[in-house]
């Protein structure tokens, strides 16, 4: 993470004795920011560490929240030093420091994830990739995965290269808001009738306290709602940042505080206390711990006494700021911002070849990535940094740092456009498909183009696609209710491997006149899992509680005569649990007197199908799977409780999916996925026919009066 280091030793900062609160300040040791250089060491070490998955270190992402508050620290400090100075700051010369301090070396290592995507992932993932690096070189990383709805702490994002910029983008985008929050409370010190009670620092702390706080309560309220957005959001960060800043504006408070006899003392065991409370978080917390909520006020306080106890003492023998002026940890502090710029892309780019890895390998992957981000330190970052011309000329800096982004920008770009042009290459007309020619053959073609195109795949879903209602909502965005008005009524119950089949249910039931109602809500079983103990998932959340209890109400007063369900058969691996959950959820689907058909989950590839095949052209089987691969609770079709779903209509696509335990990625040019789970669209209507048979075969009674 970069930072602002000073022009000028500490004691240089003492102001001249006159009548403002500043010169309550006394001079503190020289090696004060190696303090923070070597807190900065630590930091990236456990964001490292845990990113190589070392074990017991499940909690090594708080060294995120370690940065955001050194960098608050040292950002305020500066901006508050100079409106006192001169009531007016420089955007000009901020900005110009920013940008020749952070956008080139994150620019470049940009520049080199997406040509080492080119040259190592499939064509799809190199699409991916471009356009999660397209974000991070736009200052935008954490609103592109907030889009996405990509939980950090859930893995949602570990294949990404621009997983780690999220932090990155937080800390630009607060660059950029901080100097006129600053400015504005400066004004109000010296341009109002403030100015004849409050200094310029009171003014600045006192709106920094106000951020902070509601800053903090936005967090709290939305960790359990929304995780992703509370995790990567700018307004539920701030308040880190702004810990920091209220430390270098106490800057005074603190060195008087510290000349005091018991100053000292006190301010030795908050020192230590702090740099316990970061490392015990880097333990207890885990992807399980709802986060940030309180649980980041444990690692951002311990932040704020290390850096208050430094300002207090400076670096005593016995202080904690002893331990972090140390070579090792001021070394690690140098390059920590280039190593967290690379240890990130080399753990992706090695998996990529080599596949999921032990940490004792990615923990070697990271040391190597060391290697380099001293190199590039060296002979780059601080170059550029401390370059006289740069230094003295803001508009060089500026113009420095534009060029940054607008090479990251085209490159990425280009890496994106190139990709599709050449994946547009390979397709097949999707009215070819029938089937008969998918599964009434015996050619069984391996290669070769596939519908849909790996790059359209994703959006290859049933339409309408705001039927499937989204995790975190709990109401369909338009009436879901298909057919004639006076039609039978028919209910399809689920989650999205439920709304898979969509579109086949509906022309099956455009045959017999059904009035089709579609419940679907995206992970959200129809079997009433409650949440479990320390499981953060979609499906223990309260919307889809919620949402489930309530579809139940709608379906008894919609009256059906039959109802479809389906749901993942992959949430809990428990049968005890799973089985109970069914129980629950089939009782009062029975008791609607409705005809009950359970479509069986389809197999589970666990992969992006998609991403392995737009680079497996020349051989689908490279990106076949094991049906068992994952644990399958399915109590409706399972032997072991079949005599208790007797009265239930099974229906079962897998035998075609399959090959004994064998299963198909694409076979006779169909692409079968769109992503790690569902069908394609195009795969679900080339099944249909299937299902039919199946109903036939069955003696199903269509109008199941």
């Amino acid at each position: 993470m970069p930072y602002e280091a000073p022009t000028q030793p500490m004691h240089a900062l003492q102001v001249e004795p006159d009548a403002t609160p500043t010169s309550l300040m006394r001079a503190a040791p020289t090696t004060f920011f190696d303090d923070i250089a070597g807190l900065r060491g630590v930091a990236v070490l456990l964001v490292v560490l845990f990113h190589s998955h070392v074990p017991y270190l499940t909690g090594g992402f708080v060294g995120v929240d370690v940065f955001f508050v050194i960098s608050g620290f040292l950002i305020t400090g500066l901006l508050v030093r100079e409106y006192e100075r001169h009531e007016r700051i420089s955007l000009r010369g901020f900005f110009a420091r920013r940008a020749r301090r952070i956008i080139p070396p994150a620019a470049l290592v940009i520049v080199v994830s997406i040509i080492g995507a080119a040259i190592f992932m499939p064509l799809l993932k190199v699409f991916k990739q471009a356009l999660d690096l397209l974000a991070a070189a736009a200052q935008v990383a954490n609103w592109h995965f907030i889009q996405q709805n990509a939980d950090y702490l859930a893995g949602a994002i570990d294949g990404s290269l621009a997983t780690h910029f999220w932090s990155l983008a937080i800390e630009a985008q607060l660059y950029f808001i901080w100097p006129f929050l600053v400015i504005g409370a400066g004004a109000l010190a010296t341009r109002t009738r403030l100015r004849e009670r409050l200094s310029v620092r009171w003014s600045v702390g006192i709106a920094v306290l106000v951020v902070s706080v509601a800053s903090l309560v936005w967090a709290v309220v939305l960790t359990p709602t929304d995780p992703a957005t509370a995790y990567m959001a700018t307004y539920t960060r701030a308040w880190q940042f702004g810990v920091g800043g209220l430390v270098a504006i106490c800057l005074p408070m603190l060195a008087r505080f510290g000349a005091l006899r018991a100053g000292g003392p006190v301010a030795l065991v908050l020192g230590w206390a702090g740099l316990a409370g970061i490392v015990v978080a880097a333990f207890i917390v885990n992807a399980h711990t709802p986060y940030p909520g309180t649980a980041a006020l444990l690692p951002t306080a311990g932040a704020a006494l290390v850096i208050a106890s430094g300002c207090a003492v400076g670096s005593g023998s016995v202080f904690v700021g002893r331990l972090l002026a140390t070579p090792p940890l001021k070394f690690l502090g140098r390059v920590s911002y280039a190593w967290y710029l690379w240890h990130w892309p080399a753990i992706v780019l090695y998996e990529a070849v080599v596949g999921s890895s032990s940490w004792p390998v990615l923990l070697a992957v990271s040391a190597g990535s060391l290697v380099l981000a001293t190199i590039s330190t060296l002979l780059f970052e601080e170059p550029l940094l401390h370059n006289r011309e740069l230094k003295r000329n803001d508009s060089a800096s500026i113009s420095l740092g534009l060029t940054g982004v607008v090479a990251a920008l085209a490159v990425t770009m280009t890496a994106g456009v190139i990709t599709v042009q050449v994946a547009s290459r390979d397709t097949v007309a999707n009215a070819s498909l029938t089937y008969q020619s998918v599964f009434g053959t015996d050619s069984g073609e391996q290669s070769g183009p596939v519908t849909p195109n790996p790059f359209q795949a994703f959006d290859d879903r049933p339409q309408p696609f705001e039927c499937l209602i989204p995790v975190g909502d709990t109401a369909p965005r338009e009436n879901c209710v298909f057919g004639p008005a006076n039609g039978i009524p028919v209910v399809l119950f689920g989650d999205s491997h439920a709304d898979q089949w969509a579109e086949s249910i509906r022309n099956i039931g455009a045959d017999h006149g059904w009035r089709i109602h579609q419940f679907t809500k995206a992970a959200c079983p129809a079997q009433h899992l409650r949440p479990q103990p320390r499981i953060p998932d979609p499906y223990v959340k309260p919307d889809c509680q919620e949402w489930r209890e309530e579809t139940l109400k709608r379906i008894a007063e919609v009256g059906p005569r039959i109802i479809f369900v389906s749901s993942l058969s992959t949430y809990v691996p428990d049968r005890v649990v799973s089985e109970a959950a069914w129980t629950h959820t089939m009782i009062q689907l029975r008791n609607t007197g409705a005809k009950l058909v359970y479509i069986a989950d389809t197999p589970y590839p666990g992969f992006q199908v998609a991403d392995c095949i737009s680079g497996s052209m020349d051989d689908w089987t490279k990106c076949e799977f094991g049906f068992d691969d994952y644990p399958r609770i399915e109590p409706i079709i399972d032997p072991v409780s079949r005599d208790e779903y007797q009265d239930v209509a099974k229906l079962s696509v897998n035998d075609l999916l399959c090959k004994g335990n064998s299963c198909f990625a694409a076979h006779n040019k169909i692409l079968f996925y769109r992503d790690d789970s569902h069908l394609t669209a195009t795969a679900a209507r080339v099944l249909e026919p299937a299902l039919r048979a199946q109903l036939d075969k069955q003696r199903f009674d269509y109008n199941a009066g």
